[in-house]
């Protein structure tokens, strides 16, 4: 049977990516019964497309950033515990002594709070720590932690002794893991130069190069009847425009879902940097598009 909090979070995100259907398909509707259409055909779409991106984005940005959290104060946890439990208290006591600490732990404070609440109860050490871990699904560091105290504690070894040798071990980890943020940052930073200097071009394309062609072919109709001349009058200006603005905008998928697989390791954590991008790209044909008229 599933953990309560596990069942929560499921439902959680099954209703955030409902509210996103929802707003994607409602503006979607929108667009399509008023003919709406701001840069390029079809862009009222993509606009929809991506504002059913922003609730998600939301929530894993902040999930994201309370796991870091989570796993920046699980080490000092551990340690202190371990430092308590060696003194000679007895384990509920030592619990209790670290709990008592109000927001050293940040969002761990309400889980250590909840172990020592249940061995006051009588709710045995090893599903205490398993509860502890269900309330921080999306950390597999926390999970491993705690299954490693947890073999520690059924072995019969001495508690502060196991919870002192996991604490160095998250704190290892920890390290090893902001050492590869670090140094997957530099390529995240060159998937948003890369976008940017890709959304200039197209930029350019479309302000210098687009009517220069449509110069061109008026030109061609004016003056004469070349092969060359007349494929140049009979470009579609308007399909040009459209795909330069979908260029853009597929650019944008790409470096986003790029972005959050470098720099977290995992293609939804792009899912902001697609947001970004997206809207970048839309606001800058945009402003020209307009600018123009």
């Amino acid at each position: 049977m599933e953990d309560t909090n596990i069942v929560a979070l499921k439902k959680k995100k099954k209703r955030l990516w409902c509210l996103s259907t929802v707003i994607g398909s409602s503006l979607a509707a929108i667009s399509y019964y008023f003919k709406l259409e701001f840069v390029a055909p079809y862009d009222a779409y993509i606009l929809a497309v991506i504002a059913a991106f922003v609730p998600p984005a939301f929530y894993f940005y902040g999930e994201s950033r309370r796991i870091k959290k989570a796993e920046k104060a699980f080490p000092d946890l551990l340690t202190n515990l371990a430092q308590a439990k060696r003194t000679g208290l007895p384990l509920i006591e030592a619990v209790k002594l670290t709990a008592s600490t109000e927001g050293e732990y940040g969002v761990l404070t309400e889980g250590i709070k909840t172990i020592s609440r249940q061995l006051k109860w009588g709710v045995p050490f090893e599903e205490g720590l398993r509860g502890f871990a269900k309330k921080y699904p999306n950390s597999q560091m926390i999970k491993r932690s705690i299954e490693l105290i947890i073999e520690g504690y059924r072995s019969g070894g001495e508690v502060g002794k196991v919870l002192q040798i996991a604490a160095d071990d998250v704190s290892e980890l920890k390290e090893l893991e902001e050492k590869r943020i670090a140094d997957m940052g530099l390529y995240v930073g060159i998937c948003y130069i890369t976008f940017l200097v890709f959304l200039g071009v197209l930029l350019v394309l479309y302000t210098n190069y687009i009517p220069v062609m449509v110069e061109a072919g008026k030109k061609v109709a004016e003056t004469g009847t070349s092969r060359g001349g007349t494929m140049i009058h009979q470009v579609d200006v308007n399909k040009l425009k459209m795909i330069l603005f979908h260029c853009a905008i597929i650019e944008g998928f790409c470096s986003g879902f790029m972005a959050g697989k470098l720099g977290e390791g995992k293609v939804i954590a792009g899912l902001k940097h697609v947001v970004i991008f997206t809207s970048l790209a839309f606001a800058a044909f945009g402003v020209i598009t307009y600018a123009q008229l």
